[in-house]
């Protein structure tokens, strides 16, 4: 069964990273319905309607984290929220500075 479950997240692979590569380039500047927008209905969407395997359901922390690394942000104070996550996300996997918007105003 595990073999099955490798081979179909092969397959989905290409669309995942579809979706998980121009979140890394640009979404970090952009407010929480924004990116929400521009990832889930968006780009998640096109990729469905092109006919390219995606993960269903889609999470980017799916793909680009895991939960223990969110354990630790959490257990270091970062909140549990969904935009949150992805900042963390952000900040340690984006090639580039990050520019990351922060509600809680919790970074000094």
């Amino acid at each position: 069964m595990e073999l099955k479950d490798l081979r179909e997240q092969r397959v989905r692979l290409l669309g995942d990273c579809l979706v998980c590569a121009p979140f890394l380039a640009y979404v970090g500047a952009f407010s929480w319905e924004y990116r929400d927008r521009l990832i889930y209905q968006t780009w998640q969407q096109g990729i469905i309607r092109r006919g390219i395997p995606l993960s269903q359901p889609f999470r980017v922390e799916q793909l680009l984290t895991s939960e223990v690394e969110i354990s630790k942000w959490t257990a270091e104070g970062l909140p549990p929220d969904e935009l949150s996550t992805q900042n963390g996300i952000l900040t340690t996997q984006s090639s580039r500075f990050a520019l990351c918007i922060d509600p809680q105003q919790q970074v000094c």
